[in-house]
């Protein structure tokens, strides 16, 4: 679905209202609580519970499955209910998930305790990102979901260095504790957000959908690209201690500032000049990433890659959102974002369980290459269904009597 320029007075529309920095506020304590873990478990399931590099994927997919298969209910909940309910209960998960891995022995209960964790997640980010569409104005949502994801790096860029940091100094335990704690926080301020009211024909009087049908194109995308960040969320870990390289949080702040600095600026060029003509370059930057990623040996080239793998993130994620609820009704809103999500899910959560087995069975490098491949896919079929859609609509507006263009991929 196409949408108009964004003139000056649009631009001028209020968009940092109290709502919408009190869901910023909660995203930020949500993610903390989870990034905070990023770096360590990986670790702590091959040194303190013996696992192996498949096994690690395991964990790491089980998280996502469990996200996958509650994403269809999430988004029939903040739909026909709240928003706020949605961000509540992630929150509560959130506060629990944490709690339980101080009692874990064995890989297959961190299994059970990471599925767990996993409803989290898809309760909470379902809620949120449907909460930034109600919120923003319409001529600055590729704008606001810069905004918004900006919290998510941001929590990347502080948490795993110091979740890393504290195991070294207190344990795993205490990181776990601390990790419960910032998600009360969540919880705590999600309590001061006042949900904007809906019409009862929108929120109530009919059953919305579990999924959408218009979130599928945009939900192939996003398993393109978060299929690279998935690799990395689960392996660089081992990869960099494999090769020596320091400590992989460093990794995670500079991949989180490029997408801090990408965010707000992509998603106002999405608003201004389409939403192919930003993601596709963002998805070619992915492959290079992942390309050189694969050859990495030394800190400085690892930190190169990770400034291009975040540009590359920062600049499609926003996009992609705002693409997805362009298409979607308001009252598909909750559904369509629920199933993006569902995408975001398997890209960078199940796909983790295969690039395990490949690993197994290959190399780092090889696994990288792969996941590289897939981010070109990606841009190749959005370049694709672009210059179809251009060629359809100019055909169109060559008839005497043209129609209006079906929805496309801008």
């Amino acid at each position: 679905m196409s949408h108009a320029p964004q003139s000056a007075a649009d631009a001028a529309e209020p968009l940092f209202t109290r709502n919408f920095l009190v869901l910023c506020v909660s995203t930020l304590l949500f993610f903390e609580s989870m990034f905070l873990l990023l770096a360590v478990l990986p670790v702590f399931i091959v040194r303190e519970l013996g696992g192996t590099e498949s096994q690690v994927g395991v964990v790491v997919g089980v998280f996502a499955l469990a996200a996958v298969m509650i994403r269809p209910t999430s988004g029939w909940l903040v739909e026909r209910w709240n928003r706020k309910l949605g961000l509540a209960l992630g929150a509560l998960v959130y506060c629990v998930g944490p709690i339980l891995y101080t009692t874990a022995d064995s890989v297959p209960l961190m299994i059970a305790y990471r599925f767990f964790h996993g409803l989290g997640i898809a309760l909470f980010t379902t809620a949120s990102s449907v909460l930034v569409a109600d919120i923003a104005p319409l001529s600055r949502r590729g704008e606001a979901m810069g905004y918004y994801g900006m919290m998510m790096n941001v929590a990347m860029a502080t948490g795993p260095v110091a979740g890393a940091a504290l195991v070294e100094h207190s344990g795993f335990n205490q990181l776990f504790w601390l990790s419960a704690l910032l998600a009360l926080g969540c919880l705590f301020v999600i309590a001061f957000l006042a949900e904007p009211a809906r019409q009862p024909s929108v929120a109530r009087l009919s059953r919305p959908s579990l999924l959408s049908r218009s979130a599928v194109f945009p939900g192939f995308l996003a398993i393109c690209m978060t299929m690279s960040f998935g690799a990395v969320l689960s392996f660089l870990p081992l990869f960099v201690q494999a090769r020596q390289l320091g400590n992989p949080g460093w990794y995670f702040i500079v991949y989180s500032v490029a997408v801090i600095l990408a965010r707000p600026v992509s998603g106002k060029w999405s608003d201004r000049f389409g939403r192919a003509r930003v993601i596709i370059p963002g998805l070619l930057l992915l492959t290079v990433a992942m390309t050189l990623l694969a050859q990495a040996t030394s800190v400085t080239w690892l930190l190169g890659v990770a400034a291009l793998q975040g540009l590359g993130f920062g600049v499609v994620q926003p996009a992609l959102m705002a693409l997805c609820v362009d298409r979607a009704t308001e009252r598909e809103r909750g559904p369509a974002l629920a199933t993006l999500m569902l995408a975001f899910d398997i890209g960078h959560g199940l796909s983790a369980i295969g690039l395990g087995l490949l690993l197994e069975q290959t190399s780092f490098p090889t696994m990288f290459l792969f996941t590289a491949g897939v981010s070109l896919l990606g841009a190749v079929a959005l370049a694709g269904a672009s210059y179809g859609s251009a060629a359809t609509a100019a055909g169109r507006a060559d008839r005497p009597a043209a129609t209006t263009p079906a929805p496309g991929p801008d």
